[in-house]
């Protein structure tokens, strides 16, 4: 699979994303509600795996699930459910 210029790796980018996700999933945390450890071993697992592999895309993914799982946590504490 070939990667267009503007989605072609860049550890700068890479950080900032990583910094974002991190304060969010914080933030969300400050309320009591974290996701099982399984489960944050697994986003981390495929965090990951995508720097190591350098798909900025899958990366970005990764990212988007490790902060969907802290809100999925935070709206079962809250009783949304999940």
């Amino acid at each position: 699979m070939s990667t267009s210029p503007e989605e072609r790796w860049s550890e700068p980018e890479a950080i900032l994303l990583l910094q974002r996700a991190g304060k969010l999933v914080a933030v969300l945390e400050t309320s009591g509600a974290r996701m099982p450890q399984g489960e944050r071993e697994l986003y981390h697992a495929r965090l990951i795996d995508a720097h190591d592999a350098r798909d900025i895309g899958a990366y970005r993914c990764a990212l988007e699930g490790y902060v969907g799982g802290a809100r999925k946590a935070y709206r079962k504490a809250k009783g949304g459910g999940g």
